[in-house]
């Protein structure tokens, strides 16, 4: 790459990449303090991205990244933005920041991936036995989940705090989540970080054995992230609703997945919050209805004298039915309109406890009085999940209440916080809005149409067979 290249790839960082990665190549842009994992110090030459055996990535592994991003990560694909010209001379700027690639004496060799062997449940089950006599789990959880009891200490090679993946997100793995990348990952480890290569520690076989049984943690056997439903549907059911979270009576239901993002519209702002995903089913009956909400967190956080903040989840409706397509502001409400919040927390103790707010703005949100508290909940932790479910009356005689109706678009917003994150107030994690149906019983002329159409049909056939026996006899 002639130097007119190297200096094209300079104009191009400088304009697209210092804010994070820095002037040096150092990490230490004037963003990177706001984000995490920290962005990559180049210095050192350290990629956690790599298809080759040694250290050093090669070129096409530089550019994927670049091109692709990092999943999970505040590095976004720029394929979208950047001519290929200018990724490729990214990679070669990019370079002159560590000596290692012009001390090089040869390019970098391919990592070989062994020969596949097919996922079933013998391979899936030897995969998880591997995964605890390897101690994946240290630092995976036992489920997959990023909540090992190494995880809360772990620091990359520059000292920052870093997370394990979550197994069972494979949309958030950096460098992709087809079989060969995790392949690769298993044999080149994550550089900089506290992964290793287990290329002394598995064969091809357990290599894949192992593989497998990741992939077995997915939602989803394609490892795409869940389809999002506009519209969030409750069912309604007959008698009582369980109060336990895992109770099976949930199995029955759909489940409705939604992405979370950080709140970095007003101060404070959080830019990397923990919870990505939060998964929720509702059913209602004659007098309440009842949601299910489920979500990742590595850590069973509950406040403390020391000043420990609390985990919690929250449901967001107006307080009144909105006229036309005029709603109040996602983030908690706005001056002229107002939203009820279902909020369970981590402050109740072990079960948590349910409380309901009004907002009028991220700023102006405040509980209702003690009397006015209809909302009851119970949540469980573990595994890295947490599982709550809430109950509300669907109709109550306080104003500042949603009153729910069934066959009524309502809108509705998710919010998570992580107090082992620091996340506490407008420290969180966000949706926007989408919509709430309780979906309205079946009228009793959907069965009677049915009974009242097959007695006519089966009064035509019979008259028909008698007029043709007596043009038979005649």
């Amino acid at each position: 790459m002639s130097e007119q290249e190297i200096e094209a790839g300079k104009t191009v960082y400088q304009k697209w990449c210092m804010n994070c990665h820095g002037e040096e190549g150092d990490g230490e842009g004037p963003a990177a303090e706001f984000v995490q994992p920290r962005p990559r110090n180049f210095k050192n030459g350290l990629f956690k991205i790599r298809s080759t055996v040694g250290t050093l990535p090669s070129d096409e592994d530089l550019f994927h990244i670049i091109s692709k991003g990092m999943p999970g990560t505040s590095m976004p694909a720029w394929e979208g933005t950047l001519s290929e010209q200018e990724r490729t001379q990214l990679v070669h700027y990019i370079k002159t920041f560590s000596r290692r690639f012009a001390r090089a004496t040869a390019p970098s060799q391919p990592l070989t991936v062994g020969s596949r062997v097919s996922s079933n449940a013998d391979s899936v089950e030897k995969g998880k036995e591997l995964f605890r006599s390897i101690e994946c789990f240290k630092c995976h959880g036992d489920e997959g989940r990023g909540d090992g009891p190494s995880a809360p200490e772990l620091t990359d090679d520059w000292g920052f705090p870093i997370r394990p993946a979550n197994l069972t997100k494979p949309w958030n793995f950096r460098g992709g989540h087809a079989p060969e990348e995790l392949y690769r990952r298993l044999h080149a480890g994550v550089a900089g970080t506290p992964m290793p290569s287990f290329t002394d520690s598995l064969d091809n076989e357990q290599t894949w054995h192992l593989v497998n049984y990741v992939m077995s943690l997915w939602p989803d056997p394609t490892g795409n992230h869940p389809p999002l439903k506009v519209v969030f549907k409750a069912h309604r059911v007959e008698g009582a609703i369980p109060d336990a979270p895992n109770d099976e009576f949930w199995s029955d239901y759909e489940s409705f997945d939604y992405s979370l993002v950080g709140q970095v519209i007003e101060d404070p702002r959080q830019f990397t919050p923990s919870a990505d995903l939060i998964q929720v089913q509702a059913v209602y009956n004659d007098s309440e209805l009842a949601l299910r909400l489920i979500w990742d967190d590595p850590t069973h956080s509950l406040p403390d004298a020391s000043g420990g903040l609390e985990d919690a989840v929250a449901v967001q409706f107006p307080v009144g039915m909105p006229t036309g397509a005029k709603r109040p502001f996602f983030l908690m409400g706005d001056a002229e309109l107002g939203v009820q919040l279902l909020r369970w927390s981590t402050a109740g103790g072990p079960a948590g406890a349910a409380v309901e707010q009004n907002g009028h703005g991220v700023a102006a949100v405040k509980a209702q009085p003690a009397a006015a508290q209809q909302t009851t909940a119970t949540g469980e932790f573990a595994h890295g999940q947490y599982r709550v479910v809430m109950k509300r009356p669907l109709t109550t005689p306080d104003a500042d209440d949603i009153q729910l109706e069934a066959g009524r678009f309502i809108p509705v917003a998710f919010f998570a916080w992580d107090g082992s994150n620091g996340e506490t107030g407008a420290k969180m994690a966000m949706s926007h809005w989408y919509y709430f149906l309780m979906e309205p019983p079946a009228p009793t002329t959907v069965y009677i149409y049915p009974v009242v159409g097959v007695v006519v049909a089966a009064g035509l056939q019979w008259w028909v067979i008698q007029r043709l026996r007596r043009r038979g006899r005649s």
